[in-house]
């Protein structure tokens, strides 16, 4: 047995030329291109070089999340080594040192001295995850430098210069003044 084209042949439903016919149209339909495919090979090229150029840009911005990740953990990283080095740890003491940190009033028992020295500016406290450094003025500017959200409490020391029109600036402040 041939073909249908054959068999149609020969029971002389069709003729040759119409077969012949029918053979060419069919390769040219498999010859046509498919639905959504290019026939022009610069619009395939433009396609790659887009693709390209957003899985580079994709690249780059991951790459810079991760160099800001690794930047942040290298700042926590000094913060800690700087707040580990430098706490002092003789300012314990009987007296209350109250402070805000995140809008709550905390506290710190310390010394007299270490009292003075924080209420002078020759102090500052610090955190860190939770937990209260007590650094003296470098150490803190040192931190500060990193970031300004380590420091809870420094007082910047004020110029002694005495205001002209200060009603009061004949009269001196006890230093031994509690409340």
């Amino acid at each position: 047995m041939g073909s249908l084209q054959d068999q149609l042949l020969q029971a002389g439903l069709t003729t040759s030329h119409k077969a012949k016919v029918a053979k060419s149209e069919k390769r040219k339909q498999q010859k046509k291109p498919k639905k959504g495919a290019t026939s022009n090979p610069s619009d395939l090229q433009k396609h790659i070089q887009q693709t390209k150029l957003e899985q580079q840009k994709k690249a780059e911005e991951l790459n810079q999340a991760r160099q800001g990740e690794l930047k942040q953990r290298g700042e926590v990283a000094r913060v800690k080594q700087i707040l580990e080095h430098h706490n002092q740890d003789t300012i314990r003491g009987e007296r209350t040192f109250n402070f805000t940190y995140e809008n709550k009033v905390k506290e710190l028992d310390v010394n007299e001295k270490t009292q003075k020295a924080l209420s002078g500016g020759r102090l500052a406290i610090c955190v860190l995850e939770g937990q209260f450094f007590v650094l003296e003025d470098e150490p803190a500017r040192k931190v500060a430098e990193v970031d300004e959200k380590y420091i809870v409490f420094h007082v910047e020391p004020e110029d002694k210069g005495k205001d002209v029109d200060d009603p009061y600036a004949d009269f001196e402040v006890p230093d031994d003044l509690v409340w």
